[in-house]
């Protein structure tokens, strides 16, 4: 059976009854899960963790992007302001010397 098989396999049998807690014991008994479910659930975590970590190079990229798109518009709209500014000083003016 392949690991992945082994992962997401519904089991065949039915699953036992739980056991009781042990008097003043605070931890119960695992049951369900074997070795090699265990051992092939912590491979499979270990590979994502390997791809997770070495993206992480592409997320900062992508958020520097993001930040750049952003005060690019930020820079363009600061600019738009000020020439709207600039002609709304000149339709006063234009409008004060008709006066």
């Amino acid at each position: 059976m392949t690991a992945n098989a082994m992962l997401w396999a519904p089991e065949a049998e039915a699953p036992a009854a739980p056991a009781a807690p042990a008097e003043g014991d605070e931890y119960e008994a695992v049951e369900g899960l074997d070795r090699a479910g265990i051992e092939c659930t912590r491979a499979f975590e270990a590979v994502a963790a390997k791809k997770t970590a070495s993206d992480y190079a592409h997320i900062v990229w992508a958020y520097g992007v993001l930040w750049s798109l952003f005060a690019i518009y930020g820079v363009m709209l600061w600019r738009r302001g000020q020439r709207l500014r600039g002609d709304v000083q000149a339709l006063r003016a234009r409008l004060d010397a008709k006066k």
